[in-house]
């Protein structure tokens, strides 16, 4: 009912109950796919088959760009930029609560995730302000495929893989902290690592992609 409420009026309320703790619970760590998981079996061919476009082409750009999935269902055309220099997505609020100040942020298309945004130029209007639905709708198709790796798993894990990924190559953390949405834990001067930068260290992890987009 809360959640209802909050979302018809943006009130920014959080998770009103997020605090609260069993006694005697202990707080599990969110599981990440391996990135060899996400590569032969989420990216193998016709893997996604039980997807629509939309709804398969969102789940390989948060694969490779690490977006929370209300950003990336509620990217537009005006925050897809594909013929600049660096095609990048840039996330903003667009008269919605970000998550965190840091939240605001541009993230380079690379790899899969630059096909996907080739073939959704304006966005995804099927899930536009729906990112419950696209979850449901994704997770429900993972568990019948078999395509989570064990118990905990789900889309959202699908982020922690990117953060993984961006650490196995030893990415600095400012890099990473940009790409992810994450609080700088110093003190910020300048304006951060450029587009390019970001760009590179990306490519660095880029999926190889599948057969279909």
């Amino acid at each position: 009912m809360f959640k209802a409420v909050e979302r018809a009026h943006r009130l920014g309320l959080g998770p009103v109950f997020g605090e609260m703790r069993i006694g005697g619970d202990v707080q599990g760590q969110r599981t990440a796919f391996p990135a060899a998981w996400v590569q032969d079996k989420l990216l193998a061919e016709d893997a996604l088959d039980g997807l629509n476009d939309e709804a398969r082409r969102l789940v390989y750009l948060i694969a490779e760009t690490g977006l929370r999935l209300s950003e990336a269902a509620n990217l537009t055309a005006a925050t897809i930029r594909l013929d600049d220099p660096v095609p990048h997505v840039r996330v903003r609020a667009d008269s919605r609560r970000m998550k965190t100040e840091q939240s605001a942020r541009d993230v380079p298309l690379v790899g899969v995730a630059l096909l996907a945004m080739r073939a959704q130029p304006d966005g995804f209007p099927r899930y536009r302000d729906k990112a419950p639905q696209l979850s449901a709708l994704v997770n429900k198709v993972l568990r019948g495929r078999d395509l989570l790796p064990g118990p905990g798993y789900s889309l959202y894990s699908l982020r922690h893989t990117f953060e993984d990924r961006l650490t196995a190559v030893e990415a600095p953390e400012k890099v990473m902290a940009a790409l992810m949405g994450h609080k700088y834990h110093r003190p910020r001067y300048g304006a951060g690592p450029s587009l390019a930068q970001k760009q590179d260290w990306l490519q660095r992890i880029a999926f190889g992609s599948p057969a279909r987009v």
